[in-house]
């Protein structure tokens, strides 16, 4: 989690994952953004009195990345 100082600010949420080939890249981005709705990561920030939040499901393979991107969260 990446908190802004103030409350009025924008909080981000940033699942990673390794991906154990190219093919999987897609595939795990999304199911690194679908861990943190599973897991409610969300909550404790929105707990904190955060409401903009944005949620990334990141994967990598070597040098190559897959991103999927929610908002809000």
């Amino acid at each position: 989690m990446v908190k802004s100082p103030s409350l009025r600010g924008r909080s981000f949420i940033l699942e990673i994952k390794v991906s154990q080939s190219i093919d999987e890249l897609e595939k795990d981005a999304e199911q690194a953004l679908q861990q943190i709705y599973d897991k409610k990561y969300m909550g404790e920030l929105r707990t904190e009195g955060y409401g903009k939040i944005d949620c990334y499901g990141v994967s990598f393979y070597r040098k190559d990345c897959a991103v999927r991107f929610s908002k809000p969260c």
